[in-house]
């Protein structure tokens, strides 16, 4: 889980009804928010290492007109 000032990419696509592999996708073509991947040798063990901060996806929603389902 993460702060509440961002998302794991997990928690993204369950906001938005998608699986986790689209927005992976959306990464790899540059066409999805904003993120930041962090580095996993200082991380707990099961931590996300890529998350999204709420202000991104925010402005995200916005500009591409989206609706969260949650």
């Amino acid at each position: 889980m993460t702060d509440s000032t961002s998302l794991s990419t997990n928690e993204l696509a369950t906001r938005w009804g998608l699986k986790p592999s689209a927005l992976r996708h959306h990464r790899s073509n540059g066409t999805g928010p904003v993120y930041q991947r962090l580095d996993r040798a200082y991380l707990p063990l099961g931590s996300p290492y890529v998350i999204y901060q709420l202000a991104d996806i925010l402005a995200f929603e916005a500009a591409h007109n989206i609706t969260p389902l949650n």
